[in-house]
């Protein structure tokens, strides 16, 4: 599936009057897995008037504290991380996933031992980042992935991710699609959970 997204971005002329900048359409990456949109991120706040050109952002997905990332992103159908790996010992996929995550992913520091977060389906690729993300589900269905909970969504609900470990799981045979507002915020990196 090669969904089309169109980002057109306003600004101001040498006189200040507003006007189109561009009119594009935006080509999605695919850093980890599924496509990603960036449609628009800065890594602070903004200061208006000016002429639309992008604002300087870091990225890929992340800003830094104080910035922000319109996102769109899907989960491929079928899509159980777990299912990734050619190993069912679920420390054994931890490990290779935060190898795996710790190269595509901003992730935060995580102290605890692979594995420690249980077993519910999707649980190997936990990961924490440095962010509040704001996702609605546009499209298909997604389930959010916590230590031993899991939130099903459907088109028009909104999920508020407050940087807790989590991952993700797509349980349909069509793609899940998200649209978020990311905001980079400081993280202390992940609680150590008693042993």
């Amino acid at each position: 599936m090669h969904q089309q997204i169109r980002r057109v971005v306003t600004g101001h002329d040498h006189t200040g009057k507003a006007i189109v900048v561009s009119d594009e359409h935006v080509e999605p990456t695919s850093p980890d897995l599924g496509q990603k949109w960036s449609i628009w991120g800065a890594d602070g706040p903004m200061t208006f008037p000016d002429n639309g050109e992008r604002p300087p952002f870091t990225g890929p997905l992340l800003p830094l504290p104080g910035g922000f990332h319109v996102t769109v992103f899907t989960l491929p159908p079928a899509f159980n991380p777990d299912d990734l790996f050619d190993t069912t010992d679920r420390v054994r996929m931890a490990e290779i996933a935060r190898e795996h995550t710790a190269a595509t992913h901003p992730v935060v520091h995580d102290p605890n031992p692979p594995g420690i977060y249980g077993t519910v389906p999707g649980s190997s690729t936990m990961h924490a980042t440095a962010s509040v993300d704001c996702l609605m589900q546009l499209s298909g269905e997604s389930v959010f992935v916590l230590e031993d909970a899991e939130v099903r969504l459907t088109p028009g609900d909104w999920l508020i991710v407050n940087g807790v470990m989590h991952s993700w799981r797509n349980d349909r045979d069509e793609p899940a699609v998200l649209v978020g507002v990311v905001y980079g915020a400081h993280h202390q990196g992940a609680p150590l959970r008693p042993r």
